[in-house]
């Protein structure tokens, strides 16, 4: 499935989702509507190129869908974080990671204990 197609499968999994919680469906069901979607997003990602920038997305979005997978999930927990990973692959300017800190710097204070 190319990349391009992933946000209409992901919108089409909220909708199964949504749908299936609404009607008192298991939450298995609902975890194996959207295992689809992870799928899909992880097959797009052995095809994409190590340095294409897409692949952070695509990895941020996998990393939302793994939660959904958790046996005692909440219903409402799994659709907002499906509807989270959606959010990341439509997102047009997703946000920046913040900056990597380098080691902590010691420096000597001057003065030491008085007499």
């Amino acid at each position: 499935m190319p990349l391009s197609q992933l946000p209409e499968l992901g919108e089409q999994a909220v909708v199964a989702v949504a749908a299936s919680l609404a009607r008192g469906g298991p939450v298995i069901t609902s975890q194996l509507i959207a295992s689809r979607f992870y799928e899909a997003m992880q097959r797009e990602l052995k095809q994409l190129p190590m340095h294409d920038p897409k692949r952070a997305a695509l990895i941020a979005a996998s990393d939302r869908c793994e939660r959904i997978a958790a046996a005692k999930i909440n219903p409402t927990v799994l659709l907002d974080e499906l509807r989270k990973a959606l959010a990341v692959l439509t997102d047009e300017h997703p946000s920046e990671p913040p900056p990597i800190k380098g080691r902590p710097v010691l420096r000597l204070i001057e003065g030491g204990l008085s007499d």
